[in-house]
């Protein structure tokens, strides 16, 4: 059995929460100045830093907050070029996904007077790890869970287990019987179809996609997998309207496809609407038994019946390490970011009311641990 990763949730009291103060806009509505904090990165949080953005400047803070979204708002196209502050080196190609903010964020790109930084944040949807290498620092600032999902009306079946899910996504049947040999079909994980799984992943940056393969126990996804892209356009985490899911773009195969998606953007594009509804038509399915969503569909992160502890993530926000590994810390130069982050504690704006208002709104669940540091 894999190890379980230690989390710890807080729940969100109602009658504690402040509405918040604005409409998030997405990208920045002008160019931020040289002095402001900026973030690039992850999807999976890119509505919700929005939504930070409008709510933290509102505060009229010394450096305010802007986040430019993971792929163009308007076009909805990866890979264009931004100018994340209004100095002439701070262009440079739009970040999409946890991996590539993190890159991004190392490249310790500064403005032409080589006192601030163009990027000060990258969104993540996962924790930093060894292979982003060392000088950043972690903060922990919401929890998310993550669940595999299939089209409705498909083949798919609606529980299935660790040892299915890493059997389907290392095309490996034998996994499960070892009488079973190639892609597993549904009728060997309970279903009927003898149709074989299609599992789909996001693009290669993106911390979704790399939180599941970690969370699954899968390195190298096999040959079976469609594997970011489909039909020449890059797959974005936490959607179900690529061509790949649909029955115009995949008349033979949309049905049993099997793709991955964060619970608590599904409950904000389905249920609470403060994202973009861009699900299509998956349905998100329980994982050893255990529903990722509760009765009143908020994720289903806490209690006896929660959500299987292995698939629960942090979500997070990195910026450049100021103390060592063993002793991380938040920058407080060329920009002090400690009003907005905190420094190892819970005194961070995204950790007070008004943060955890938006947090639930756009779906995900507080952290009693929020503010916490990881550092390398």
């Amino acid at each position: 059995m894999r190890a379980l990763r230690t989390v710890m949730i807080a729940t969100v009291a109602t009658a504690t929460l402040a509405a918040g103060v604005g409409t998030a806009l997405a990208d920045p509505s002008s160019t931020p100045a040289v002095t402001a904090i900026v973030a690039v990165g992850s999807d999976t949080t890119q509505y919700l830093s929005d939504q930070f953005s409008t709510d933290y400047n509102s505060t009229t803070p010394t450096n305010p907050f802007y986040s430019w979204d993971a792929v163009n708002p308007t076009t909805g196209l990866p890979g264009d070029t931004i100018s994340t502050k209004n100095d002439a080196n701070c262009s440079i190609t739009r970040p999409n996904g946890s991996g590539a903010g993190i890159t991004q964020l190392q490249q310790k790109l500064k403005t032409t007077s080589g006192t601030d930084y163009c990027v000060d944040i990258a969104r993540s949807s996962r924790n930093i790890k060894s292979t982003d290498g060392t000088g950043i620092v972690s903060v922990l600032f919401a929890k998310d869970l993550i669940t595999y999902a299939t089209n409705s009306g498909g083949n798919g079946v609606s529980n299935l287990t660790d040892t299915d899910l890493t059997a389907i996504f290392s095309c490996n049947a034998s996994l499960i019987n070892s009488s079973y040999t190639g892609a597993v079909k549904w009728n060997e994980v309970g279903g009927t179809s003898t149709d074989a799984i299609i599992p789909v992943l996001p693009q290669s940056s993106s911390g979704t996609r790399s939180q599941w393969l970690s969370d699954i126990g899968v390195t190298t996804p096999g040959s079976c997998v469609v594997n970011g892209a489909y039909s020449g356009a890059a797959i974005e985490e936490n959607e179900g309207t690529n061509a790949v899911y649909t029955a115009a773009g995949n008349p033979t195969g949309y049905k049993d496809v099997l793709g991955i998606f964060s619970g608590g953007s599904y409950v904000s594009q389905v249920y609470t609407k403060y994202s973009p509804d861009q699900h299509g038509t998956l349905v998100l399915q329980d994982i050893d038994g255990k529903a990722p969503l509760t009765s009143t569909d908020t994720i289903n992160t806490s209690g006896l019946s929660a959500f299987p502890a292995t698939y629960i993530r942090g979500l997070y926000y990195v910026t450049l390490n100021a103390g060592t590994a063993s002793a991380p810390a938040v920058p407080t130069s060329p920009i002090n970011l400690t009003a907005l982050l905190g420094q190892g504690n819970a005194t961070g704006w995204i950790c007070g009311t008004t943060a955890a208002t938006d947090i639930k709104h756009f779906g995900f669940a507080t952290a009693s641990n929020c503010g916490a540091l990881t550092g390398q």
